[in-house]
């Protein structure tokens, strides 16, 4: 094995972080994760905790945290290339003492370049904040304040040829590592060296640890193009990070990352007190970023710019985070063109209730689909239906299927029959027309279709519905679920019924009005078609069922995470007594274990 990103990925699969760290530390169980005493500080109440599932580890007394690797750097005081020599040879890895040549120079530049990057973005900062600085006058303008600007190091760079390469060299760089570094470009027909940017705005790009490894530069004339970003170096791939997120992986909210195009877009949220925001860098977003966003969070809301470049990004999108099973909701950017624009003009309360609007990526596909078509012409209502059955056969879900051909059926009056047997194909199950005159659905149209954001009470009403017609099912169905996973109180005394009333083949609804049930949640059991789900295919509803116990796992993170950010506050306000700082940090740590074991609940569904 004589490459050293092989040896790096083989150390990382074979050394499990628990082993090496309990070498040096003791460790307690505490659910699916551990925790001890931090050996990087003094403590006599352990904040030191190492998810197994990620294999990472965090002191939340003294801040130190990372991969098992970043552990035994730590620890042991080696350098990197030492800690995976170290644990290469503990367990049995080839690791060619005699590392290549080829090896040893690529990480020693990598060590350089990094070096390069930190001084150039101090140099850029410098620049901005000089009297009368343009760039800092249209960050101003921009409406930035200057903390914002401080906290991502935003610069300027000087409208020279050459500044920052003379900064540089008089710093002891050579002039082949700062080409290397991509910071200054060389012509070699003329021999010439000039610096990359000039007279931009700088956004420095960091990775997720936050360390410095490329710029973006806003332009502030009218050269081309408007926005530049570094080249790929040994240190920096576009397509490999996301700008901010070494700032939104610690504000992660409700489990959820806003995905925007540009730096702007990012830090003007940021100004506003939207924090778990990341930007794609200005390019198309790539599989590798949505295998990070992936890491970080099971929600992406995408708020691209509301132009039709925007909205082609957007179905992009789509379509990478579908392959990584996130899910998806864009948000409505009304009548502004970007979300920079949108907060500007709504606020912060503005933008949280656009959160809580964004629509699923479902209903913004059929949305767009619509503005294709003509629905004056037949033969357009036709095209439009079989291109939005396409949309929502890409749906795993039976029940969100059966949601969607419901909604397209009744915005724009298309057979209900007739979409879903469009979606389903040689799958759908014709029995449904011999038991029309038992579907509440077909007599009575429902008064208005639910909004998608009820997608929590559809689920658990559908899945009642089937428990109460199925015998078989509901046998089956009640080794596998609990009250305790229901959301809605409605369910839960339904559910309780159920148990009690198990032997009969069906529960009638007249049966349960004698409990104390919203006659909202009958009705809506009423209008509820389930003639279409096939129950005799257990993934189906086994499929209803992880719904069900997701949405609590959801709800449950979401309250731990308010009861945690209240709690920081009341600790960065100082609203708490000295004697009770202990207690609340530790009701922190007791929190953050909590939404890591309901995080690990949620992807083993």
């Amino acid at each position: 094995m004589n490459n050293m990103r092989d040896i790096i990925d083989e150390v990382k699969s074979r050394c499990d972080i628990v082993n090496v760290i309990s070498q040096y530390i003791n460790l307690k169980q505490s659910g699916s994760n551990f925790s001890g005493l931090c050996p990087f500080h003094s403590e006599k109440t352990g904040s030191f905790h190492v998810n197994q599932g990620k294999q990472i580890y965090k002191c939340f007394g003294c801040g130190e945290g990372g991969d098992v690797i970043n552990f035994v750097m730590k620890i042991e005081n080696l350098d990197f290339i030492e800690a995976v020599k170290l644990l290469a040879e503990k367990n049995g890895i080839e690791f060619k003492n005699n590392l290549s040549e080829e090896d040893k120079a690529k990480m020693e530049k990598i060590k350089i370049i990094q070096d390069i990057h930190l001084k150039a973005a101090r140099f850029y900062f410098a620049n901005l904040i000089k009297a009368k600085n343009p760039g800092y006058d249209y960050l101003k303008i921009r409406g930035l304040s200057d903390k914002i600007i401080k906290k991502f190091g935003l610069g300027y760079s000087l409208y020279s040829w050459n500044s920052l390469m003379e900064y540089l060299l008089s710093l002891g760089y050579e002039k082949k590592d700062l080409v290397l570094s991509g910071l200054v470009t060389h012509k070699e027909n003329d021999n010439k060296y000039y610096d990359r940017f000039r007279n931009r705005v700088m956004f420095p790009i960091f990775d997720y640890r936050g360390n410095v490894i490329g710029f973006g530069g806003r332009v502030l004339d009218d050269s081309l193009p408007k926005y530049l970003n570094s080249p790929d170096t040994l240190l920096f791939n576009k397509r490999f990070n996301l700008y901010g997120l070494n700032y939104a992986k610690k504000s992660i909210v409700n489990d959820s990352l806003i995905l925007v195009e540009g730096y702007m877009d990012l830090i003007s949220l940021y100004e506003h007190g939207i924090e778990n925001v990341v930007a794609t860098l200005g390019t198309a977003l790539t599989n590798d970023q949505g295998r990070l966003i992936k890491r970080y969070a099971s929600t992406a809301i995408i708020s691209y710019d509301s132009d039709d470049a925007g909205i082609k990004a957007t179905l992009r999108a789509i379509e990478i985070l579908k392959n990584q099973n996130i899910n998806i909701k864009i948000l409505n950017l009304k009548d502004c063109k970007d979300p920079d624009d949108f907060i500007k003009k709504y606020k912060k309360e503005g933008f949280l209730k656009a959160i809580d609007e964004a629509i699923s990526h479902i209903q913004f596909q059929i949305n767009i689909l619509k503005k294709k078509f003509d629905f004056n012409k037949d033969e357009n209502l036709i095209k439009f239906a079989k291109e939005a059955a396409l949309i929502i056969k890409s749906l795993s879900s039976p029940v969100e299927k059966d949601y969607y051909i419901k909604y397209v059926s009744k915005e724009y009056n298309i057979g209900f029959d007739a979409m879903k047997e469009e979606v389903y194909g040689k799958n759908y199950n014709n029995k449904i027309k011999n038991y029309k005159k038992f579907s509440k659905f077909e007599q009575k149209p429902i008064e208005k279709i639910k909004n998608i954001e009820n997608g929590e009470k559809f689920v658990e009403e559908t899945f009642i519905k089937l428990l109460l017609d199925n015998k078989e099912l509901r046998q089956i169905s009640l080794l596998k679920i609990s009250e305790e996973d229901f959301l809605i109180n409605d369910s839960k005394e339904i559910f309780n019924l159920i148990i009690k009333n198990k032997e009969l083949d069906k529960i009638t609804i007249d049966k349960i009005k004698d409990l104390n049930i919203s006659q909202e949640y009958l009705n809506d059991l009423d209008n509820i078609s389930i003639n279409n789900i096939n129950t005799y295919n257990s993934k189906n509803v086994d499929e209803i069922i992880k719904s069900v116990k997701r949405n609590k796992l959801h709800k449950e993170v979401n309250e731990l995470l308010k009861q945690q950010k209240q709690l920081e506050l009341s600790l960065k306000n100082n609203a708490i007594d000295k004697d009770s700082v202990k207690e609340v940090e530790l009701e922190i740590m007791n929190i953050t274990l909590k939404i890591l074991d309901r995080q690990k609940s949620l992807k083993s569904l």
